[in-house]
């Protein structure tokens, strides 16, 4: 008899086990329903508002844009998608080879807003390759954004006469150039030339400028042009480059020139 009531009771203590499991899977069940709801589709975690400081060119659409991959790089991330909250759960991303230098996340979960403060790459140069495929550059010789094809001074436009193709995020040569390049360029700003066109001859690390006054300007970027540049500061503040045909400053610390 004692054993049969012992069974009986140990049947009842497995059932009522059963009963008490189901329900707390019932329970964690309805929990991360709720949970999965409040964060995916509940408006408490929804963005209602983008505030980007630092911009200057860019447009807080195109902001978003360049920062879309960054923020969404994984499913769940996509899934959810920008206007949730929880996505922007970063301070500082890796933004090689887009049109920002810096961009610095912050969240209001109050106001429900996400606080962007970008810092935009400088827009050096424009420099085109293999004809009209042209990209913002900045001073340190990176792409990173479309740009169209512009004339004059005002900003200056590299031809590259090279046929290799540029990616956002490449340099436009080996980096042993790009100092004395930059250079060149800052150099040929400082002049106001009337520039034409500036072509780039990747074989011969050479810049030549051409100018709707007549006058051709050749450079070397196997050094550091700095004095050649200073020497021609002297030549244009005496001559004013008037009836020159070209000038030559191939050589380091020498200056070529021969008039019309």
């Amino acid at each position: 008899m004692q054993v049969y009531l012992d069974q009986n009771r140990l049947q009842k203590n497995r059932s009522s086990f059963r009963i008490k499991l189901y329900f707390w899977i019932f329970l964690s069940g309805l929990a991360l329903i709720g949970i999965f709801y409040a964060v995916f589709y509940s408006p408490i975690f929804k963005v209602r508002n983008f505030k980007i400081t630092g911009a200057r060119h860019l447009t807080d659409r195109q902001v978003l844009n360049i920062l879309q991959p960054l923020i969404l790089n994984n499913e769940i991330k996509n899934f959810s998608g920008l206007n949730n909250l929880f996505v922007w759960n970063g301070k500082n991303f890796n933004v090689s080879g887009t049109a920002l230098s810096k961009a610095d996340i912050d969240r209001d979960w109050l106001r429900q807003s996400v606080i962007i403060d970008i810092q935009e790459r400088e827009r050096f140069a424009i420099w085109c390759s293999t004809g009209d495929d042209c990209h913002w550059m900045d001073n340190n010789g990176v792409i990173f954004e479309e740009a169209p094809k512009t004339e004059g001074s005002l900003i200056l436009t590299v031809y590259d006469n090279g046929e290799k193709r540029i990616s956002l995020g490449d340099k436009v040569i080996e980096d042993r150039f790009i100092t004395d390049v930059t250079a060149v360029l800052k150099g040929i700003l400082g002049l106001r030339l009337p520039i034409q066109k500036i072509i780039y001859d990747g074989k011969l690390q050479e810049v030549q400028v051409k100018t709707y006054a007549g006058t051709e300007f050749l450079f070397s970027v196997r050094f550091d042009p700095s004095a050649n540049l200073n020497s021609l500061e002297s030549i244009r503040e005496e001559t004013g480059f008037k009836n020159i045909r070209y000038v030559d400053l191939r050589v380091e610390n020498r200056i070529f020139y021969k008039n019309l």
